[in-house]
């Protein structure tokens, strides 16, 4: 059976697209908490080469769906390297878009202990994610956002801690990732309930970050590679 130490010689990643799947320390991270929290029923949006799904089936050694529709462009990659690690058969891969296969699962009654939402980066689309993994994850149950430098994906962190109390954040070391706990069986709001989830602080965050991401030779962007290489 596969380990963990020997899983990233298994996955294949081309050089030229290393951005697309979580880092490493990333995967490794979802890896731990998910033994820590001892998580068994998990769902993924999102799927790219396959990495985080990797992870998350060596953590709980138990059967994983992963929904993407978009697996035909990196030529199935992702379900090549999850048979490559022998994780095949415990495997599910919901070729479609998740706004069409969330609710089904809902329809289905499916509930899970860890959703780990990746897929569509634009505000909406995360937000829609949010809103069905919301129903679909059980009470006591994580949703665990990835690219939390992206404006959108923030913005969607902003709104759940402001107007969604059956929820809590805890606090992640890696700066990429935004984890949240289902606290309460229900969404407690009335139909009329609103807090405003912009701030400005949150938007001069975002544009330090765009710009040590553009400005890699600059001196803030010299300061970023000290300290994280």
């Amino acid at each position: 059976m596969t380990t963990i130490d020997q899983i990233e010689s298994i996955l294949q990643i081309p050089e030229t697209d290393k951005k697309t799947p979580v880092r490493v320390e990333e995967a490794r991270f979802i890896y731990q908490f998910i033994q820590e929290k001892k998580i068994s029923k998990t769902l993924e949006v999102g799927l790219g080469y396959g990495r985080s799904a990797a992870y998350i089936m060596l953590a709980t050694q138990q059967p994983h769906t992963a929904i993407d529709p978009f697996q035909k462009n990196y030529g199935y990659q992702a379900v090549k390297n999850i048979q490559a690690a022998g994780l095949g058969a415990a495997f599910t891969h919901i070729e479609d878009f998740s706004h069409f296969a969330l609710p089904e699962l809902c329809h289905k009654n499916e509930q899970y202990d860890f959703i780990f939402i990746d897929g569509d980066h634009k505000f909406d689309g995360i937000l829609i994610d949010f809103y069905f993994a919301a129903m679909l994850v059980k009470k006591g149950g994580y949703i665990l956002f990835h690219d939390t430098w992206m404006r959108s994906t923030r913005l969607v962190n902003q709104f759940v801690e402001k107007n969604r109390h059956d929820f809590k954040t805890h606090p992640v070391a890696l700066s990429n990732l935004h984890l949240i706990q289902k606290i309460q069986d229900a969404d407690p709001r009335d139909g009329m309930y609103f807090q405003e989830f912009y701030t400005t602080k949150s938007w001069f965050k975002y544009r330090l970050i765009t710009y040590l991401n553009d400005h890699p030779n600059s001196l803030l962007g010299k300061v970023k590679k000290l300290i994280r290489p």
